[in-house]
């Protein structure tokens, strides 16, 4: 018995793995039992992928086109050509747009951006800086190439105006193909120290690949990962997208590392120490000092979420406006509401979760019964066969012999009806009728004639 599945869990899975819109056109024509407001849900994150991609398009025009008026070189990092590496437009996802600029023009760009009504937003994680707009837009510039490795920055010109110009301007230039690879597993490699790799960076990279022709530069390209050390990290992600998206696995591939990929990435960034010191052996110091930095900030903000601030408390107990020494039990008061409303949350999901089995094994036990049913019927021996076919011959035997006598005794008891009864008999019955007529008229005229005869030898 399939068991069902929780689309509220998918939902929540394809969001934040970016792969929301992906799963939605999946869904469309199949049959699914779904419930209104999740496929509501859906059709509403779907809406707003396509709304931001149409966004994102029109914004990279305006900013290419602003650096371009105030003669700043730039280089378009990723922009919104990953609408091209897939089949329709709106399957792809845009996260953010990434521009490189030389560190003496990021005054100008910043007054440029607030100009047009960006808002200044801080990162932690990242080392560009971000700017932001309604209704989700994400713009971040960086005043030197965003890859910590030194081996695979070498690879890359020193500053923007190096960089090959891009058609049609002056100051804004591009990444060539080889370029552009060894970035992305370069931005690959700080999500997954980072721990924010996700099902969308492997389907991003795995459309890109496709795309390459016969003139791309393997060895150039396979020469700089092996000199970062990013060789092993960069032949597990595909090895990785092969299983997920490919037509079919190769038998004789090795499968360990590429399973151990995938469970970090399905688990959120997971720690496995194991997997980081196969595939990035060379940023064991970095993957560390992340780890014990997020373990740090994870406790500060169970701390801050746990503890919050009298400013805060004060606009759900305003008491607290006259007695501020009872900040301690409204603390004490907060943390039993949300363990209260937690815990019932679960022991519903929990029920439901029994009903669901329930349901399955009493369908599970009807079918058993039917089956058990249909087992304990008596089969048809060959011998009964035709002592059937005999009772069948006389029951239809007995069921005309009934109509001939229905037939006589209304012709008997009903004469005056028989024009009636004519009309409605079809033309083989009609005929038959005449047959008989005529015959019970010869037989009349020949008694008629034999009477004559006697009379005459008298």
């Amino acid at each position: 018995m399939r068991k069902r599945l929780r689309w509220e869990g998918v939902l929540d899975v394809s969001d934040y793995q970016n792969v929301v819109n992906i799963v939605y056109v999946g869904l469309l024509g199949i049959e699914k039992d779904i419930s209104e407001e999740c496929e509501s849900e859906f059709h509403h994150s779907y809406k707003k992928e396509l709304l931001l991609y149409e966004s994102y398009q029109k914004v990279e025009e305006v900013i290419l086109w602003q650096l371009e008026r105030y003669k700043i070189d730039a280089v378009l990092l990723l922009g919104t050509n990953a609408g091209e590496m897939y089949p329709k437009p709106e399957m792809s996802h845009i996260g953010q747009i990434e521009i490189l600029v030389d560190k003496k023009d990021m005054p100008q760009v910043n007054k440029l951006m607030l100009d047009m009504d960006y808002e200044l937003k801080k990162d932690s994680v990242g080392s560009g800086i971000i700017y932001v707009r309604v209704p989700g837009v994400r713009i971040v510039f960086y005043n030197n190439m965003p890859i910590e490795n030194k081996a695979a920055r070498q690879f890359f010109p020193g500053t923007a105006k190096r960089f090959r110009k891009m058609d049609s301007y002056r100051y804004i230039h591009m990444l060539t193909n080889e370029e552009e690879y060894l970035y992305r597993i370069g931005r690959m490699v700080e999500m997954y120290i980072t721990g924010r790799l996700k099902i969308r960076d492997i389907m991003d990279i795995w459309q890109y690949r496709k795309q390459l022709g016969e003139r791309f530069r393997w060895k150039a390209v396979n020469d700089s990962l092996e000199r970062a050390v990013w060789q092993e990290f960069a032949d597990q992600i595909v090895v990785l997208a092969g299983l997920w998206f490919g037509k079919e696995a190769d038998a004789d591939e090795q499968y360990g590392l590429a399973l151990e990929l995938e469970e970090y990435i399905l688990s959120r960034g997971r720690e496995n120490k194991h997997l980081d010191e196969t595939l990035l052996p060379c940023e064991k110091v970095r993957l560390d000092f992340y780890w014990r930095n997020r373990d740090k900030e994870w406790a500060l903000r169970k701390q801050a979420w746990m503890f919050p601030s009298r400013d805060y408390m004060v606009q759900f107990f305003p008491v607290l406006e006259k007695y501020p020494f009872l900040l301690f039990f409204c603390w004490i008061i907060r943390n039993f509401r949300f363990l209260k409303r937690i815990s019932v949350n679960k022991f519903k999901r929990a029920g439901f979760r029994i009903r669901v089995k329930l349901s399955d094994v009493k369908e599970k036990l009807k079918g058993m019964i039917r089956r058990k049913e249909s087992e304990e019927l008596p089969e048809a021996s060959p011998e009964t066969v035709p002592q059937a076919e005999e009772r069948a011959e006389d029951s239809e035997g007995t069921k005309c012999a009934q109509e001939d006598e229905a037939r006589e005794g209304e012709g008997a008891w009903n004469p005056g009806g028989s024009k009636a009864a004519e009309a409605q008999e079809g033309p083989e019955e009609s005929e038959e009728r005449e047959c008989v007529d005529d015959s019970t008229n010869l037989k009349e005229t020949e008694g008629e004639e034999d009477s004559e005869e006697l009379k005459n030898q008298n």
